[in-house]
């Protein structure tokens, strides 16, 4: 029995150690772009273009940030993308934690068929929506607005949101819903008062979710918008990538700038998601 044991825990180890290798090897995949792209986006021209490159800039230069912010529209750019996304983040849990509570509490025919289609929709890629949506909104004159984008967007974000909401609200008691309909709570109002408070973790990820597809699209941007003040970020960033040549420290320092919105909303979603989490762990 002792040899079984430490058997067994040598096993355990080897299998700890393989996994923090895998973990380190991951995150420094994921984060050695990140520093190069910073790193590039304070040094100067002359360095930027150097061979071979540096790791750490040799003088700490801030001038193509002030270019992008005085000779581009990067900062209308970043205004548009996030009403965009704003708009297209609310609209979407709005519209899915209805859905989503629907296919949760709600039986009726056809629902296992209909919850399937709805994931299937998350599954068809952007692109084919392309022409029949540029069709449509060019009748219903939703080109080169910020409602025809956040309509188009729903058709990318709201299948996964209502499919992860619905997922949430599976693991919320139901008795607790009953509670509230015996001291005379309305279907919406228990829905308002109890489910949706109970639900933060579950909306704050969804709304992550949400934000960061509709914050980093580009295919449907590219197609709808047109005009310059309408463009959103991503769109900004692309015309730093010219035929014959690329401006390396603008358009570093352009997507440093970019990212800078979306790791703010991470940070606060993050506050209500943990206060979610803490608030449901003492509810329960």
């Amino acid at each position: 029995m002792p040899e079984k044991r430490k058997k067994q825990r040598t096993h355990g180890r080897g299998l700890d150690l393989l996994v923090y290798i895998f973990l380190a090897l991951y995150t420094l995949f994921t984060l050695v772009p990140i520093y190069w792209v910073f790193t590039t986006s304070v040094k100067s021209s002359e360095e930027v273009v150097q061979f071979p490159p540096s790791l750490l800039p040799k003088m700490v230069s801030f001038d193509h940030y002030h270019f992008v912010f005085t000779k581009t529209k990067l900062g209308r750019g970043i205004l548009n993308s996030l009403i965009v996304s704003g708009l297209t983040t609310l609209i979407a849990l709005i519209v899915a934690s209805l859905a989503g509570y629907a296919f949760s509490r709600f039986r009726f025919r056809g629902k296992q068929l209909l919850i399937g289609s709805v994931l299937g929709l998350y599954l068809i890629p952007p692109l084919i929506n392309v022409i029949p949506l540029f069709l449509l909104f060019n009748k219903l004159g939703l080109l080169n607005t910020y409602w025809g984008l956040v309509l188009a967007y729903q058709a990318l974000v709201l299948p996964l949101v209502t499919f992860l909401l619905r997922n949430y609200f599976d693991g919320i008691p139901i008795e607790i819903e009953e509670a509230a309909l015996i001291d005379g709570c309305t279907r919406l109002g228990v829905l308002w008062r109890v489910t949706l408070p109970l639900a933060l973790p579950g909306i704050s990820t969804a709304a992550i979710f949400s934000f960061i597809l509709s914050w980093n699209e580009f295919v449907l941007a590219l197609n709808f918008l047109f005009k310059d003040d309408l463009k959103t970020v991503q769109l900004v960033i692309m015309e730093f990538v010219k035929l014959h040549r690329i401006d390396w420290g603008a358009l570093t320092a352009a997507m440093v700038v970019g990212m800078i919105p979306v790791l703010l909303f991470l940070v606060i979603a993050q506050r209500y998601l943990i206060a979610g989490l803490l608030g449901g762990a003492t509810k329960y």
